[in-house]
């Protein structure tokens, strides 16, 4: 860097003044071309030699973070799973947990953080260090909660990295056929929109992604319908086959094994193809109305500024785990289907469902507390 420095401060050559001056503004022009003209030499010197030491600076952070991406993983990894121990939603994170173990050479460790309508799992993993050690069982609450207006202490959509979509599981229509005597939809919708008052449905719970399904299913088919919202699948399920309320909205399982058995007849199932859950039921696409396929969807989240070393990473080991044939096996089993995809993608995803469930709340004017 002190070469410049020394050519501008070396005494005369026996060349003519004029040309020694001249090469001089040339060499000038040409290092510094983007200074002002009258800027001094030494200004511009200083100048160049602050770009180099910024770049420099820029480099050993890039470094660094490589460095430490290359190191990855040296300890266990968390998984948070915003949900309580249980269900198919825990079981689906176990499933991706014990691959990503193997793959890694790390255990991945499943930490159930429920509760806030997983607000407080996923505020675990906003403030977490980007590291790559901390990560998320993303749901569809990334999108619902915005939608419902809720009060949360992150941006979904600033303060998270999306890795992989992982898996959907689709929303069910199924009824009680005792109290609602119907064996498909075209039966289903006449008798609704007979009946004097309108027809209750259960669902598990207010504002969650099911629900909001439900009334975009309602009012897409203009069904004379209401929602009943209950905390929980199983206490909805319960007043279903008590013959309380002839119908229930909810995701595949557990309502699904309940229309395999014969207990409930299923009407539709929102997934662009048949679950096998219940095979016999037909899809939303079959009975025309491919525009309602809908499904809540999770994903592997980290916090923002994860490494992309770390995130490019994951999410190849993510698709390569949803290519198991053991694994598609055990989550078909559950009701879900696998997807997997580009970072990107599934951002894209969260703000489609953003702004599509942002929709239905404000045309049905639902309201929850938080």
């Amino acid at each position: 860097m002190c070469m410049p420095l020394l050519r501008h401060r070396s005494p005369p050559s026996s060349k003519s003044p004029c040309k020694t001056t001249a090469a001089r503004a040339l060499r000038g022009r040409r290092a510094f071309a983007i200074l002002p003209p009258n800027e001094n030499s030494e200004g511009r010197i200083m100048i160049k030699r602050r770009g180099v030491l910024a770049g420099a600076a820029g480099w050993t952070i890039v470094g660094a973070s490589s460095v430490r991406a290359q190191a990855w993983p040296s300890q266990p990894i968390r998984l948070v799973v915003p949900y309580a121990a249980g269900g198919s939603t825990d079981t689906a994170a176990r499933i991706v947990a014990e691959k990503l173990s193997g793959m890694l050479g790390q255990q991945v460790i499943v930490e159930n953080k429920g509760g806030g309508n997983t607000i407080i799992g996923m505020d675990v993993v906003a403030k977490a260090k980007p590291d790559g050690n901390t990560l998320l069982l993303g749901a569809a609450t990334m999108a619902t909660n915005v939608a419902l207006g809720m009060k949360q202490p992150f941006d979904p959509l600033k303060d998270f990295q999306m890795i992989s979509t992982l898996v959907d599981i689709p929303d069910l229509l199924a009824i009680d056929g005792k109290a609602l005597p119907a064996k498909n939809y075209a039966e289903f919708a006449e008798w609704v929109n007979k009946q004097p008052q309108r027809v209750r449905y259960a669902t598990s719970g207010m504002g969650n992604q099911p629900h909001l399904w439900g009334e975009l299913f309602r009012t897409r088919n203009k069904l004379n319908l209401e929602s009943v919202s209950y905390k929980g699948a199983a206490d909805a399920l319960r007043d279903v086959m008590g013959g309380h309320v002839p119908i229930m909205i909810d995701v595949v399982l557990p309502t699904g094994t309940h229309v395999a058995a014969g207990r409930l007849t299923g009407i539709a199932v929102a997934s662009p193809e048949r679950s096998a859950v219940c095979p016999d039921v037909p899809t939303v696409a079959e009975l025309g109305m491919k525009d309602l396929e809908s499904a809540a969807f999770f994903g592997l989240v980290g916090p923002a500024g994860l490494p992309a070393p770390i995130v490019e990473k994951l999410n190849a080991l993510c698709l390569q785990t949803l290519k198991d044939p053991a694994v598609k096996k055990r989550f078909a089993e559950l009701g879900f289907f696998t997807t997997g995809s580009t970072p990107q993608a599934y951002l894209d995803r969260v703000k489609f469902e953003t702004e599509r469930w942002t929709k239905v709340v404000k045309e049905n004017n639902i309201k929850v507390e938080g």
